[in-house]
């Protein structure tokens, strides 16, 4: 990740927009003269369910100077006008000092997916019942017209927390009883929950015309946890995964069961009982392959610390690092929350700074060097170009590029993958910028990620 670039890029941006200015009217007439290709366009009629109207212009291409100003980006405007005002060659020259990057071009199906999805999301808006109005003038008018209540809501994040909450209701209301519902938004997140307060579900309820009674607001929370008994198609799948892991290993099943958590089977009482089963179903997959070593944060189906280790022949060889997982209702469809352990409980702090390690801690092998310039703090991190010093890690199927059909042993190969191809082993020129920007930040919530290594 090179987040500083941003800036330089923003700084340039604006330079560059005054050459645009200045730019002859000759050379915009010449440009538009010399444009050339097959053009087609298509008015395609977006429906996301049973919501219509939303229209998207796709194009068929004959090649790169085809498209018309209409679709371009800003960045491609500026970068064909730059090419017509400077020349290739001074402009390829100016854009290698600034570190501008060609970000990938976007086909048809990319442009309706991604317009069918926001139609969906249209929907899914319009249909929600929230009766914000009539919350805050139950609350008074001098709650409601009071601007520090709204700056502070907003600062503090309870207006989004509770946007999120009234969709989650919204959604489940048909599906679920009040109890659960209850449950599922008063819960900590690391069970799955969404960890409101009391107040604040009374809210949510309230603007989504649920009608609650004080007994029933006052009643027990319940408790998201696994019951006794075996979920019968965890238990088939779970011996499907043994059989086809002692054949490939050529162990017995007997021993490869003992590797799996008690949790791996267990029927769940809660809610987001589909991300639970995904979750446990991927546990069982890794667990039985022994592909990777997992254990379960506070025996949180939630939250995840996986081994991984460096490949031979890479700079991390016979390293170790753990890489935390941490899951909400949202997955698979959202990412998991994907961090290097910083600190990793019952391990030696690496040898820092030193020419010669000790080999006592797991995420650094004997022998090694560890140079001032890589700083005085001690971590359990890899020191990678992309992975910073708090843990955060700059790849980007965990953010933009995730897929639902991804799950936590692909991106551990992944991470791994990424590790083996670096070529080098130094921190990122921008670690203290970034460790200043994200201060308290969890990794999903920091924007502005800039995935410039295509061989990463």
């Amino acid at each position: 990740g090179r987040q500083w670039k941003g800036y330089v890029y923003v700084a340039a941006t604006v330079t560059l927009s005054v050459c645009m200015a200045s730019a002859s009217p000759s050379v915009a007439s010449s440009d538009r003269s010399c444009r050339h290709g097959q053009r087609l366009e298509h008015n395609v009629n977006v429906r996301a369910g049973q919501v219509s109207g939303c229209v998207a212009s796709l194009r068929l291409r004959g090649g790169d100077d085809a498209e018309d100003d209409e679709f371009k980006t800003p960045s491609e405007k500026l970068d064909r006008v730059m090419k017509a005002t400077l020349g290739n060659t001074v402009w390829s020259m100016v854009k290698a000092l600034i570190g501008w990057h060609e970000k990938p071009k976007r086909s048809p199906s990319q442009d309706l997916k991604e317009l069918q999805d926001e139609a969906e999301a249209r929907k899914k808006r319009g249909a929600i019942t929230d009766r914000k109005l009539w919350y805050f003038l139950s609350m008074g008018p001098i709650y409601a017209l009071n601007p520090l209540t709204h700056v502070s809501r907003l600062i503090a994040g309870t207006e989004k927390t509770v946007r999120s909450a009234l969709l989650v209701v919204n959604a489940e209301r048909d599906n679920m009883s009040f109890a659960d519902i209850r449950a599922k938004l008063m819960a900590p997140k690391s069970k799955g929950g969404m960890g409101l307060t009391s107040s604040r579900v009374s809210e949510v309820f309230y603007r989504a015309s649920i009608d609650v009674s004080k007994e029933d607001m006052d009643a027990p929370v319940k408790e998201l946890a696994f019951a006794d008994e075996d979920d019968a198609e965890l238990e088939a799948f779970k011996q499907k995964a043994l059989a086809n892991a002692a054949k490939k290993g050529g162990g017995n099943e007997g021993n490869v069961a003992k590797k799996l958590h008690s949790a791996a089977t267990k029927k769940w009482t809660g809610a987001s009982g589909n991300v639970v089963k995904r979750l446990q179903k991927e546990l069982i997959g890794i667990q039985s392959t022994g592909s990777f070593e997992v254990e379960l944060v506070g025996e949180s189906i939630f939250h995840w610390w996986v081994t991984i280790e460096g490949a031979k022949g890479s700079f991390y060889e016979d390293e170790k690092f753990k890489l935390s997982f941490k899951f909400d209702a949202k997955y698979p469809t959202e990412p998991p929350e994907v961090t290097f352990v910083a600190k990793v409980p019952g391990w030696a702090m690496p040898d820092a700074p030193t020419t010669n390690s000790s080999g006592k801690c797991p995420s650094q092998r004997a022998n090694q060097e560890w140079p001032g310039r890589w700083g005085k703090r001690s971590h359990h991190c890899p020191i990678h170009p992309h992975i910073y010093t708090n843990g955060n890690i700059c790849l980007s199927i965990i953010y933009d590029d995730w897929s639902p059909a991804l799950g936590v042993e692909a991106v551990c190969h992944s991470m791994v993958s990424m590790l083996s191809s670096a070529k080098e082993k130094n921190p990122p020129a921008d670690n203290d910028m970034h460790l200043d920007s994200a201060g308290g930040k969890s990794a999903k919530e920091i924007k502005g990620w800039d995935f410039h290594d295509n061989e990463a």
